[in-house]
């Protein structure tokens, strides 16, 4: 996995999300690359002027890099709007979803920056935000905006090969992994930041898990809240499973944060088939509410 700063360089690329997706965090690692159109030469809309923040704000020192990405993902989005609604419609909710979140980074919390290895979740529950808040606009649900992420997700992971998926799956159950999976469980419990990731690492038990993990406290649940949009948290989380399948990792989950219960039980087995998916899980999100 890439270091902090490696990703503080190389901005949160495409490929230090799929990498950051070896933690196995409850987040969609957002694609575009799949379904993009070739991005626009001129300069996206600026958003209105937001109050001065500090200098140490990460988002704001890597603001430039932040929206590109942000763009990139927008460009995926356009293509599945257009798909679905009328041309010039798809492109004012990109170019509103970009504008938003442009003005979102300032305000978001502060979680230690590159040095926190679910910093590219957070920042990937803003690009959610500002997509869900400017399809609302349109007339549309959650569960809309849950499913272009999802879509452009498992067009993602198609155009990755499966040797190479299977080989970023198996890192995950590596000793330096789950050494490292136990020293962040361990750090979590200090509740440094309030915007923050808690949680507990648990041994595999040889028969029905090879890696585990307990989320108490999930950082994009705090901020979807947060913002309003409680109700798209449930989709957020339908990603892993694509992943996981893609990677070989078997992950099975009954509880989410993001629905309502008070913790996410992230169990992987090697090699198990991935049985849970969008068909699977949303007919489950109406019956429990949102946290």
């Amino acid at each position: 996995m890439q270091s902090g700063n490696d990703a503080l360089r190389l901005g949160i690329t495409r490929r230090f999300v799929l990498r950051a997706g070896l933690v196995g965090a409850c987040a969609c690692f957002l694609p575009w690359p799949a379904l993009a159109k070739k991005p626009e030469a001129k300069a996206a809309p600026k958003a209105a002027a937001e109050p001065a923040a500090p200098a140490s704000n990460f988002y704001v020192a890597n603001r430039d890099k932040l929206v590109a990405d942000f763009r990139g993902v927008c460009g995926g989005a356009q293509h599945w709007l257009a798909a679905r609604t009328a041309e010039p419609t798809a492109k004012a909710i990109t170019d509103d979803a970009l504008r938003r979140y442009e003005g979102l980074l300032p305000k978001m919390p502060d979680i230690g920056g590159p040095t926190n290895r679910n910093q590219p979740f957070l920042i990937m529950a803003g690009w959610l935000v500002a997509l869900y808040q400017s399809m609302a606009e349109k007339g549309m649900t959650a569960k809309d905006a849950g499913r272009l992420l999802y879509d452009l997700y498992a067009a993602d992971w198609a155009a990755v090969p499966p040797q190479k998926a299977k080989a970023m799956g198996a890192s995950l159950f590596s000793v330096a992994y789950q050494q490292s999976l136990a020293d962040w469980a361990a750090e979590s419990q200090k509740k440094k930041y309030p915007g923050d990731w808690v949680g507990k690492a648990l041994p595999g038990d040889g028969k029905t898990f090879d890696l585990g993990y307990d989320y108490t406290e999930c950082g994009a649940v705090k901020f979807f809240k947060a913002q309003g949009a409680a109700e798209v948290a449930p989709y957020y989380c339908l990603n892993d499973f694509l992943a996981s399948r893609a990677q070989g990792t078997g992950l099975a989950r009954k509880f989410t944060l993001a629905q309502g219960d008070p913790l996410c039980d992230f169990r992987y087995k090697r090699d198990r088939p991935v049985t849970q998916n969008w068909d699977t899980e949303t007919p489950k999100f109406p019956g429990n509410k949102p946290a």
